[in-house]
């Protein structure tokens, strides 16, 4: 009888889930509890046909028949693992963005083309693949990746939810509005070197750049929309102000208005790339 039954650990791998979402469900399920730091069958679990096998090494262990794969309980299971993408899809993130993230968290680290896992990433379940036509590394991830509480942060600050400006950003600046958050955390998560209301001397005037990436020489300025009409009036005279003093001397930058927040991550990359840096 024993060859026609799997541990939960192998009935995971044959239906390509993470072992530890698979106890969980059984758990939720009803058809085991967990003793003593021991996993035991309930009632409704051996109903379902879990008996208890023993390895020589192990000892003793839950085992299923094969048919349980078909039983719908077992239809709940996660998507995992997860790609870059599917996060992202999760999200609300660019999957460029959610790799980035999971780097500056130590779980992955850039390779010549593609993501390698790291032991902290292998830790919390990420898997290391290989694309296979191109051969370029990538890793997914298992469901449980969602639940880190370190999520909810980056979240937070990459959607910039009942954030109240000035606010702070993930490398410690004070900006002053949504778009300036937004384009702060991509720079500091791409390892982009910036600084923040940089002042640049231009023949006895002062012109402050909104961002100065001094690798590359280029200010980056974020056209915001003003709160009032009075301060509107004001911020389109500041505006064209700045842009004229841009133009003249002349200094290259990049502009971001409002309107770019949804096409930031593809306009900054694309606008990087023409400067020779490639934030993939």
């Amino acid at each position: 009888m024993s060859d026609k039954h799997l541990s939960t650990t192998a009935l995971a791998k044959t239906l390509g889930k993470e072992s530890k979402e698979l106890f969980v469900l059984l758990a939720q399920g009803g058809w085991i509890i967990k003793v003593d730091g021991h996993w035991q069958l309930t009632e409704k679990g051996k109903f379902e046909g879990g008996i208890y096998l023993n390895h020589p090494k192990y000892g003793e262990y839950i085992a299923w028949p094969d048919s349980v794969k078909q039983h719908s309980l077992l239809k709940l299971l996660p998507e995992a693992p997860l790609s870059a993408t599917q996060l992202g899809q999760k999200w609300d993130l660019p999957a460029r963005l959610v790799n980035l993230i999971l780097a500056e968290r130590g779980l992955i680290k850039k390779y010549l083309h593609g993501w390698l896992l790291t032991d902290h990433g292998e830790h919390l379940g990420g898997q290391q693949h290989e694309a296979e036509q191109s051969g370029i590394p990538y890793v997914t991830w298992p469901e449980s990746l969602l639940l880190e509480p370190w999520v909810d942060v980056y979240l937070t600050q990459l959607h910039a939810r009942n954030v109240v400006m000035p606010a702070r950003s993930l490398d410690g600046h004070l900006v002053e509005s949504l778009i300036q958050l937004r384009i702060d955390n991509w720079l500091y998560l791409a390892s982009i070197s910036h600084a923040y209301h940089y002042k640049i001397e231009l023949e006895g005037k002062l012109l402050v750049a909104d961002f100065y990436l001094p690798q590359q020489s280029v200010c980056i300025e974020s056209w915001a929309d003003a709160q009032t009409e009075k301060n509107m009036a004001q911020s389109i005279v500041d505006d064209l102000d700045k842009q004229k003093n841009y133009r003249d001397y002349p200094i290259a930058f990049i502009e971001m208005g409002d309107e770019s927040i949804s096409q930031l991550d593809e306009k900054l990359a694309r606008e990087l790339l023409k400067r020779g840096v490639a934030v993939y």
